[in-house]
Order: structure tokens, then sequence, then C-alpha cells
């Protein structure tokens, strides 16, 4: 008799255990989607905020303008080095600091 009840008691608590699992695996599957929902939405916002900030696209102008700014500048100085070279009095000019 203890046999048919050992088999019968071990078949309830695999059962058991398969409804734990199971209930963990639908617990941990809402908790990934939930998170997946809120990357997306906090995705959604920063793409917002990117296409609305003025102030971000300001300062992207400002870069892109200094940088062309320099690059002219560094034209000049080869240009002004270039006739300094040509120059009889270029033992007069001005040494650069290094």
């Amino acid at each position: 008799m203890e046999e048919g009840r050992g088999d019968n008691f071990d078949r309830v608590s695999t059962d058991r255990l398969k409804m734990e699992l199971l209930k963990e695996t639908h617990r941990r599957e809402d908790i990934v989607q939930l998170s997946m929902l809120e990357i997306r939405h906090k995705i959604a916002e920063l793409e917002a905020k990117l296409n609305t900030d003025d102030e971000g696209g300001e300062w992207k102008v400002r870069y892109e303008t200094q940088l062309e700014l320099n690059e002219q500048l560094e034209k000049q100085i080869v240009s002004l080095e270039e006739k300094m070279e040509k120059n009889p009095w270029k033992s007069f000019r001005f040494q650069k600091k290094v």
C-alpha cells in the first residue's frame, strides 16, 4: 500500500512543480514584455526630443560653422607662410611658437 501512495505523491509533487514552473515562466515573460514596452516608449521619447530640440540643433550648426572657419584659417596660414617665404625680408619674420 505504501508503494502506491508514494507513486501518487510523486505524481502530485511533479504536477505541482510543473505548475509552479509554468507560472514562473509566464511571470518572467510578462516582465520581459513590460520592459520591452518601457524601452520602446523611452526610445520614442528620446527620438521626439531629438527632432524638436532646437538647442541641440543650434550647437550642431555652431560646431559645423567652427569647423569651416578653422579650415579657412588654416588655408590663410599656409598662404601667408608662402608669401613670407618669398619676402626678401624673411629673416626678420617672427618665429613660430611651438
